[in-house]
């Protein structure tokens, strides 16, 4: 249901910060469609920009470029939007929690903070419906190997979790993770988004700390 997109932009600059999205323009039919996406690779890659686009049949540029584009196709882009996204020096610690394919600007923010800013504790509750919806899983789990200060923990909701956790990210997983000193970035569904802040909120954490950004 994903598909992976690697844009080449050779040797042109494209200014973005991690946890950002931006606008892809293409011809679709005869007509210049657009559609929103998050980066999942890190700012500091040279030479292209990468994108997991989910299957919808809502938008025609995604399906556009799940069932037409090809190697070689030409897009516009225009990048770095959106005022949810990581910089260094904002916390010692975060505490990220993705839903399904929320963990799009969350791929971007942990691809960055590995290499920038490894002193970061950055832990990951990760939820989606099945095993097979996690996406990026073995890298995670790469990075999780190679950084002591990096976890994370996937969760199902559906069906069999086997060696995973089972169900949501409820208060009892947000309560094993609270971190005063944490910023926390949530990205998913709306209705995760809300049930989420209000959790954290009612477990004592404070708004400032609390970034997330609803998707249209």
């Amino acid at each position: 249901t994903v598909k992976v997109f690697t844009l080449d932009i050779g040797d042109q600059q494209m200014q973005y910060q991690p946890g950002q999205w931006l606008d892809l323009y293409v011809d679709v039919d005869g007509d210049v469609g657009v559609g929103g996406y998050s980066m999942t690779s890190s700012p500091l890659t040279v030479g292209s920009v990468e994108l997991a686009i989910k299957q919808s049949e809502m938008n025609p540029v995604t399906r556009h470029l799940h069932e037409r584009a090809r190697v070689g196709d030409r897009v516009a882009l225009d990048g770095g939007q959106g005022a949810c996204y990581y910089e260094a020096g904002m916390a010692q610690s975060l505490v990220l929690i993705a839903g399904g394919i929320g963990i799009t600007p969350i791929m971007s923010i942990i691809r960055y903070a590995a290499v920038t800013t490894p002193d970061v504790s950055v832990t990951l509750l990760y939820v989606a419906t099945s095993p097979e919806e996690h996406l990026f899983r073995d890298e995670l789990e790469v990075i999780a190997a190679r950084h002591p200060r990096f976890r994370c923990e996937f969760f199902v909701t559906r069906g069999e979790a086997g060696p995973l956790r089972a169900g949501h990210v409820d208060e009892d997983a947000l309560r094993a993770v609270l971190d005063p000193d944490a910023v926390y970035f949530v990205c998913g569904p709306t209705a995760m988004i809300d049930s989420t802040v209000e959790i954290l909120l009612r477990i004592g954490v404070r708004q400032e700390r609390i970034r997330f950004e609803r998707w249209w």
